[in-house]
């Protein structure tokens, strides 16, 4: 038996089907090696009726052969099935035509369940879209998390980046004598580099073997025995988590990787790429040649990393029948690089645009929230000041759409008021200008999608027209059926807002479970522009073809909704179009008496002379400063048992005790030993976590993480609780699941009761069932929106209603 070649159901290439042929028999073994917990194959297996069997290591496979036929041509088609739906015809010459795939939403949700229940047809779908029907623009994503992981390997590859020694070892790659021996000696002059650097422990350790380099080219082409072990490793890596919905502090940690590739630093000692025979995967291989091939191409001959990112998000757009896009960008708004940025851009862009038909142009990405995961680059709290001056400064610019607002969502959009009307103000300069807001992401600030279209509303001077409003993703508001709900859709109609969605990102970050309550329907039938966007597609393992399908089939889109969606991005695309034409005149106009510096640093210095400084958090404290007399570690050889119920919710959310939980916690107050135990709450110290300590008296050991910046009176209602105090490195509440997720569910068992709460809460259940160690998972039935999570995770997570079914089985655990 031959192996004759494989092909894979899905984007990220962790559904593998290979293809092995003996005596005109093609037989298939169907593989999820990315997949761990045996729960993608498993389901795939039982909805396709497909039986499972094993192979040498113990892991599960599907095996069977793939029928062949005549067809009209008399021509040999080997027709391979997953129940009735025609995935793939294979040709005797190896080719494979692929007639229908996985998406990544499908995916992701049979991965974290023990019982999934959608069907055949929203798992196995036909790859086909209407002609009249097809998007051709992405206007919601980002600019590192476009390119697929297979074209970031390329690009290690061709521009022999540094990679860290680091996640050499947190990926467990492996290397040749001849490596390991240079990595050590490296890691030796790294180690005396940070001598006095004060560290210690695990943090001393992380911080030389992050600057214990090798060249990844030679890591790759020079290591071809361990090639085959080690790219699906990396691959995996530059994507959001595989056994299940992600929450955003696997994005973030996601993007780290990325980073490595796509802010990527030449390594000092180069070598010769040859021996690309030797890669074991076709992609890669052969975009690295088309990378060489470049090289030579007098057009592209020059391009820096960046360049070559553009190149190739436009090559892929190209080959989706994607002719305009804008990516958002934090670089944009960064005094010391936004203006080489814009440079480079000016350089490559028409080249690309001439080769590929795409035109790209970009929003200048605001953080609504600084930075916090990149512990080496502490965001100033002031850091809102600069970025206006540097989007004043690069606003001009033909390549610059607009402007946007990212990050995770935690944070009352009231809060950035300030903001957005210095934004509103600006754009009187540019009648093209675009004003996105990321809002209505999760269901923790349902306000948000309205106080935006509010705060630019609001905003306008006497006689300003209103600016072009795109909203990102507008997943949550208030019921659209409801007075207040027709209020914001008229607001939105009004305003001649554009909604933005992208679903394989809502599912894929813990946002967006039962997708029979997406609201895009609605807000089609209400006549309100919408349009798809991918959120940086290759996190998520989709692609704009595989996000219309996944709108089309998994929502139940008609025609004549993906052609109201078609119509809305079309004003949208040649709105755009004609904006980069006016601007590019009037900016070649200007260039006559001025560099391009000198451009930007005159807007650069009005601006700033002319604003008053913005003070980001101005009424709130710092926690290690309030609270330094109560912060202590957590026991280590007691289990905690964290109480979620009345913090894990946004501010509008109030917990309603019930007697039923009350009883809960007594039971468990009565029955457990302090000696084994200690309790975990939120910052708020309110519902069931006040309950908590108001019977506890003392006698078990709580702890409450609490955000790094405090109201004042949080601080009074957490001194007054009595409790020691964990500091979370978020500086708002709804982040702290992040750090509980860090201390907690990484490190140790543990026991998670999670009573009542939204977003941030369902956020927590999720990070529970993703911990490395083991949580056992408790969910209130009669909490909603908690509910609906734990539903995803049958097998991780217990549902009860009445409190005898837990009862017993909490006892177990904390006796």
């Amino acid at each position: 038996m031959r192996q004759f070649g494989k092909f894979y159901l899905d984007q990220e290439k962790d559904i593998i089907v290979e293809l092995y042929m003996k005596d005109e028999v093609l037989s298939y073994v169907l593989r999820t090696p990315n997949h761990h917990t045996g729960n993608l194959i498993t389901n795939l297996a039982k909805l396709c009726h497909m039986p499972i069997s094993f192979d040498e290591n113990g892991l599960k496979i599907v095996e069977g052969t793939i029928p062949c036929y005549i067809d009209g041509s008399n021509r040999k088609v080997y027709v391979f099935r997953m129940d009735n739906t025609k995935v793939a015809n294979i040709y005797p010459d190896g080719t494979v035509e692929m007639k229908a795939s996985v998406p990544s939403i499908s995916k992701t949700l049979m991965s974290q369940t023990k019982n999934y229940r959608p069907g055949i047809e929203k798992t196995v779908l036909k790859t086909y879209i209407l002609r009249e029907c097809k998007f051709r623009t992405d206007l919601h994503t980002h600019m590192n998390a476009n390119l697929a992981p297979d074209i970031l390997i390329a690009l290690g590859i061709f521009h022999q980046i540094r990679y860290p020694l680091y996640y050499v070892r947190k990926l467990g790659l492996k290397y040749t004598e001849k490596q390991g021996k240079l990595l050590e000696e490296r890691r030796k002059k790294a180690e005396e580099q940070f001598a006095d650097s004060g560290l210690t422990g695990k943090y001393l350790k992380r911080k030389i073997e992050d600057h214990t380099f090798i060249n990844f080219a030679d890591l790759i082409l020079h290591n071809p025995d361990n090639a085959a072990y080690n790219i699906p490793r990396i691959r995996a890596s530059l994507a959001v988590l595989k056994d299940g919905q992600a929450v955003f502090t696997n994005l973030e940690k996601v993007y780290l990787y990325r980073y490595v590739f796509t802010k990527g630093v030449p390594s000092e000692d180069r070598i010769r790429i040859t021996k690309t025979e030797k890669i074991p995967d076709e992609d890669i291989r052969n975009t690295l040649l088309k990378m060489m091939e470049d090289h030579e191409d007098p057009r592209y001959m020059n391009n820096s990393l960046f360049q070559n990112k553009l190149l190739w998000i436009a090559r892929g757009y190209a080959q989706q029948g994607i002719e305009y896009a804008e990516i958002s960008d934090t670089t944009l708004v960064k005094r010391d690089a936004s203006v080489k940025m814009l440079e480079e851009i000016h350089e490559v862009m028409p080249h690309i645009y001439e080769e590929t038909g795409v035109m790209i142009r970009f929003l200048c990405a605001i953080r609504r929230i600084p930075l916090t995961i990149i512990k080496d680059q502490v965001t100033a709290y002031d850091y809102l000041d600069e970025n206006l001056a540097v989007l004043h400064s690069v606003m001009m610019d033909p390549y610059v759409a607009g402007s946007d607002f990212v990050g995770e969502e935690m944070n009352d959009i009231m809060d950035l008021k300030p903001v957005i009307r210095s934004i509103v103000r600006m754009s009187k300069e540019d009648p093209s200008f675009v004003i996105r807001i990321h809002a209505g992401e999760n269901d923790s600030l349902r306000d948000n999608v309205y106080n935006s279209v509010m705060c630019v509303k609001n905003a306008l001077e006497p006689g300003q027209k209103m600016p072009h409003i795109r909203i990102g993703h507008g997943l949550y508001t208030a019921n659209l059926k409801t007075p207040k709900g027709k209020k914001l859709i008229q607001e939105i109609l009004d305003c001649n807002a554009v909604l933005e969605f992208q679903i394989t990102s809502n599912v894929r970050l813990n946002n967006l479970s039962a997708l029979k309550e997406h609201p895009l329907k609605e807000y089609l039938k209400a006549g309100i522009r919408c349009v798809q966007g991918t959120d940086g597609a290759a996190l998520y393992g989709t692609d704009s073809i595989d996000e219309e399908l996944a709108l089309e089939k998994l929502l139940e889109l008609k025609p004549d909704d993906l052609k109201k969606m078609c119509a809305a991005e079309e004003e949208v695309l040649k709105e755009g179009k004609k904006a980069f034409a006016r601007k590019m005149k009037k900016l070649k106009q200007e260039l006559e008496n001025k560099t391009y510096e000198e451009i930007i640093g005159e807007r650069l210095r009005a601006y700033s002379a002319a604003q008053d400084r913005l003070v980001v958090h101005q009424n709130k404290l710092d926690a290690k400063e309030v609270f330094r007399d109560l912060i202590r570690e957590m026991p280590a050889d007691k289990l905690p048992v964290i109480i979620a119920g009345g913090s894990f919710g946004s501010a509008g959310h109030r917990t309603v005790v019930r007697e039923k939980e009350k009883e809960l916690i007594d039971n468990i107050l009565a029955t457990a030993d302090p000696a084994k135990i200690f309790f975990v709450t939120g910052h708020m110290v309110s519902g069931y976590e006040r309950y908590l300590l108001e019977r506890n008296k003392g006698r078990f050991e709580v702890f409450a993480f609490v955000p790094a910046l405090v109201t004042p009176a949080e601080k009074t209602r957490i001194l007054k609780a009595g409790c020691a105090v964990r500091i979370a490195i978020e500086p708002l509440g709804m982040g702290i699941y992040k750090s509980i997720a860090y201390e907690i569910f990484k490190r140790r068992n543990s026991i998670l009761i999670a009573l009542d709460g939204n977003s941030a809460g369902a956020n927590l259940i999720q990070e529970a069932k993703n911990g490395k160690r083991k949580a056992q998972i408790f969910v209130n039935g009669y909490s909603r929106a908690l509910r609906a999570k734990a539903e995803t995770l049958q097998g991780y997570a217990k549902i009860f209603r009445n409190n005898e079914e837990v009862t017993d089985q909490i006892g177990d655990l904390i006796r």
